[in-house]
């Protein structure tokens, strides 16, 4: 099993912001997994999939960090796909694809891996991931163990406490090749035109309201552009703060704040989508 000590964060987040961690384990199959939770202190243990919804400190961080990319087997029997935590969404549905299995393509273009994507029921174009899950397998307390998908709600997988996920059944359709690919460039278009795919970034800082969209109350607000540092609110899309200009977590969290401020002042309670390690 690889293991890296003394990791620049910048390496691992799609923000590419954040200073050094002491070590990351990268195993390679769910026994090894296995073992490093049943050993490593969980107080101070972070699993980190594919690093696109998080936001590290300056400072790094002093715990253990178990990365699952290299947990990334896929594998299919009928229009079910098995599929381990570690794999990338686009590598997820470009196998799809090639294998003619429908129902992912409105998930097209999120940068994150399948586990993440679980953990925080990643959504899209009114397509949520644990939509199309039957079973995840998980490690918990030394013990792996599987289970149908239950209790899911809007940016909220159904992971319980302690548990970290190893795989996921997906229950597909057939689909025709084409018309699957067809469909992954449309909404991978819709992506690109809406969102500011050219910085980096970790997709949406706030989670939508009840009935109000985050986004469109900063633009109203005129904080579209704003800039702290070498952050960025995006000025493509207001509910992205951006990395223009080798950004540190002091500058994102300072937009984040400013924004949070202005929200309190006009009534209303915005909740972080996006995971912040200090």
């Amino acid at each position: 099993m690889k293991t890296m000590r003394n990791v620049s964060l910048k390496k691992y987040t799609t923000f590419k912001i954040g200073g050094r961690a002491k070590v990351i384990y990268f195993p390679e199959n769910e026994e090894e997994l296995l073992k490093l939770a049943a050993r490593l202190n969980k107080k101070k243990l972070l699993i980190l999939g594919n690093g696109s919804n998080i936001l590290f400190s300056d400072h790094g961080f002093d715990g253990k960090i178990i990365s699952t990319r290299r947990l990334d087997k896929i594998k299919r029997k009928g229009n079910k796909v098995f599929c381990e935590a570690g794999v990338n969404l686009f590598s997820l549905c470009h196998f799809c694809a090639e294998h003619g299995l429908s129902g992912l393509e409105r998930l097209y273009g999120i940068p994150g891996s399948v586990g993440g994507a679980i953990v925080m029921n990643a959504g899209a174009y009114g397509c949520e991931i644990c939509q199309l899950i039957s079973k995840i397998k998980v490690v918990k307390n030394g013990v792996i163990s599987e289970r149908e998908v239950q209790n899911f709600c809007y940016r909220k997988g159904p992971l319980c406490e302690g548990e970290i996920l190893v795989s996921a059944v997906f229950n597909l359709k057939k689909g025709k090749k084409e018309q699957i690919l067809a469909l992954q460039s449309e909404i991978f278009e819709k992506r690109k035109q809406s969102q500011p795919y050219s910085l980096p970034s970790a997709g949406s800082i706030f989670k939508r309201g009840k009935d109000f969209f985050p986004a469109q109350l900063i633009d109203e607000w005129k904080l579209k552009g704003k800039k702290i540092g070498g952050a960025e609110i995006s000025s493509q899309h207001a509910g992205f703060i951006v990395n223009a200009d080798n950004a540190t977590s002091s500058d994102v969290l300072a937009l984040i704040c400013e924004i949070e401020r202005m929200a309190r002042a006009h009534g209303y309670n915005f909740e972080r989508e996006i995971v912040i390690i200090e």
